[in-house]
């Protein structure tokens, strides 16, 4: 055979084709099955060098690995296989001798027909292919491994088409839903072909934003849920989404529960604050509680000192005038209102008002004290804003206090000159790691780019929108100085609330007043006692009345010329009484009064001749309401 391939001249072209093609090569006779001619890639690889013996192409079996020596005997050895078609190839693993990791070769066999012999050999071509099906192996794996995550996962998992229909989802998805694969199908097809789908529905087909969110979804069975959501894109070469990949979380739970956390810190809170709050009451009732049993004794013994009498009444006010003062502050302040009410106001009334929140939020090691200016220092604020801004900065969560040692803030306030005011606050037991990263700022006139701390870039955001300045100083590694200056105010006189142009004032205003029909509506026996006595003061005798109802009826019998009102009243609101009343005197004026103001316009309904108090109201603000009601302010 070898004599004949050299006659013919085809072993030259077989020493030239090694140079064609980078793998190996290999001449066969189908009937005898032996190797004629092999290149050096052949036999180095698959090792057949035996020297001065033939080589037949059924040696290769013996290092085929087991799993393809059935497909491997089959195809490449079996003589008749190329008898009906012109290629026959296949992918086959060998495991070669004095090698750990299998290798993969790629065979396809060819028919050559040899110019002058009668029959027919076939060419092999062997290339290593190990690599692209190791990749190969991987990516199946990866996609398997994939899908296996896919399936099992304990989060909801779903792919979009361009479309917004779904092609897959995962078992945890329907859960989470409601609606199976089928049912969103359906879905899809119904929304294809136009047909109604409910706002609750159609959401599941809506595009998202690339992202992630948190957001409430409705599912199949109506109820409710809050999902975590994020949305991926899988882009094809020009960029372009081919599909969505959909994540899908239930945190209704994770949600409660923070909720529930939430709830607890602020029941703490709230808690410590009412200590806070009832220890202040304490001390502002006990000179209320003492000095009227000492005047009461004195005056039953009909033995008593004018004077000191007086004494005791003026103590028993002022403790008064303090626990009304700090219930009006504590109202104010948990207004919830999102919005920035900037006023005119004494700074030493805000921070003063903001003692027991910041000392409830105090860190139990840490001690607060106080220092007010003697005289009212009035600026434009946010006051509810600025109180926050106190309680920030002292509560630990922007400077933090070390546990190790006991702590001081002293809040101090004082004019800084002629048309400035400061709030200053010196803190000494903070944490010195905190204030080490201060060294790294310009404590004088640091920038909103430079400053990296959010919490006191927020800070002086506010302070600069009041037309202030927020300054921080470390007089020493152990102290830490802020101060917050903001503009000084003159006292601004009180708006008329009503025209002037009225008859001229009668020298005794409260005699005329008494010649009125006033009404006074109050469900709480003890308040419409104390009212209607501080009225008999001044000669006037009001009719009172339990409920609105009652007052509705006596409207067929008089109509009054001033009502003064409760706003929380059982059967309907004071607010709404009074303009009832206002149906038959429209001119009729009004005093409104309420333990919290929230969701009430003073000064809309003061152009309705309704006047807005808080409760409790004093004596001097009555009779100020009752004179500017009737135009004699």
């Amino acid at each position: 055979m070898q004599t004949n391939l050299e006659a013919s001249g085809m072993i030259e072209f077989f020493k030239v084709l090694p140079n064609l093609f980078s793998g190996g090569v290999y001449l066969t006779d189908p009937k005898s099955g032996q190797i004629l001619f092999s290149n050096d890639f052949f036999k180095n690889n698959l090792g057949c060098k035996k020297e001065g013996k033939d080589c037949l192409e059924s040696d290769l079996l013996t290092w085929v690995s087991i799993e393809d020596k059935e497909s491997f005997q089959d195809l490449i050895l079996s003589p008749n296989k190329l008898s009906d078609r012109d290629l026959i190839s296949g992918d086959f693993r060998f495991q070669m001798p004095n090698e750990t990791l299998v290798r993969w070769f790629q065979f396809e066999k060819r028919k050559v027909n040899i110019p002058g012999m009668d029959f027919t050999l076939h060419i092999v071509f062997v290339r290593d292919v190990t690599n692209e099906k190791t990749n190969e192996i991987n990516i199946v794996e990866q996609i398997q491994f994939f899908l296996g995550l896919f399936e099992n996962a304990s989060v909801g998992m779903a792919l979009q088409d361009w479309e917004g229909g779904y092609f897959r989802i995962n078992p945890r998805f329907t859960e989470i839903t409601g609606y199976s694969f089928q049912n969103l199908t359906d879905l899809n097809i119904k929304r294809i072909k136009g047909e109604p789908i409910s706002e609750e529905e159609m959401e599941y087909f809506s595009f998202f934003k690339e992202g992630a969110e948190e957001s409430r979804l409705t599912r199949k069975d109506g109820r409710r849920i809050n999902v975590y959501r994020r949305i991926s894109a899988f882009r094809n070469s020009q960029g372009k989404p081919d599909f969505y990949y959909v994540f899908l979380d239930d945190v209704t739970e994770k949600k409660q529960l923070e909720s529930y956390q939430l709830h607890s810190q602020k029941m703490e809170t709230i808690g410590s604050l009412a200590t806070n709050i009832a220890h202040d009451l304490n001390n502002y009732l006990q000179p209320i509680h003492v000095f009227s049993q000492l005047g009461k004794e004195q005056i039953t013994s009909g033995k008593f000192n004018q004077n000191q009498v007086l004494d005791y009444l003026e103590k028993i006010r002022m403790g008064a005038d303090n626990a009304r003062s700090m219930i009006h502050r504590i109202i104010h302040y948990s207004k919830s209102k999102n919005e920035h009410s900037v006023s005119k106001i004494d700074i030493s009334s805000v921070v003063e008002s903001t003692i027991p929140l910041l000392v409830a939020g105090l860190p139990k090691y840490v001690e607060a004290q106080f220092e007010f200016y003697k005289s009212p220092l009035f600026t434009k604020v946010d006051a509810v804003q600025f109180s926050k801004i106190l309680c920030e900065l002292t509560s630990g969560g922007i400077l933090v206090w070390d546990d190790r040692k006991r702590g001081l803030v002293q809040i101090q306030t004082l004019p800084s000159d002629d048309v400035r005011l400061l709030v200053s606050l010196e803190f000494s037991g903070l944490s010195l790691p905190s204030l080490s990263e201060l060294t790294t700022l310009d404590l004088v006139n640091f920038s909103d780019e430079d400053f990296q701390w959010t919490g006191i870039h927020l800070i002086n955001r506010y302070v600069k929108n009041w037309g202030g300045e927020f300054y921080l100083d470390k007089p020493d590694p152990m102290t830490l100085k802020i101060f917050i200056y903001l503009p000084l105010e003159e006292a601004l006189p009180v708006a008329n609330l009503y025209p002037s142009n009225r008859e001229p004032k009668p020298v005794d205003v409260w005699s005329e007043i008494s010649k009125k029909k006033i009404w006074i509506v109050e469900d709480d026996e003890a308040a419409s006692e104390a009212i209607s006595f501080v009225l008999s003061q001044k000669q006037i005798k009001p009719k009172v009345f339990s409920t609105s109802t009652l007052a509705l009826n006596q409207l067929s019998e008089e109509i009054p010329d001033f009502v003064l009102s409760d706003y929380r009243l059982k059967e309907m609101s004071g607010l709404i009484l009074i303009r009832k009343i206002k149906q038959s005197n429209p001119n009729l004026p009004a005093v409104l009064y309420t333990g919290n103001m929230d969701g009430l316009d003073a000064e809309e309904l003061s152009k309705e001749g309704i006047l807005v108090r808080s409760k409790p109201i004093s004596v001097d603000e009555l009779y100020e309401s009752i004179l500017l009601s009737f135009g004699f302010l």
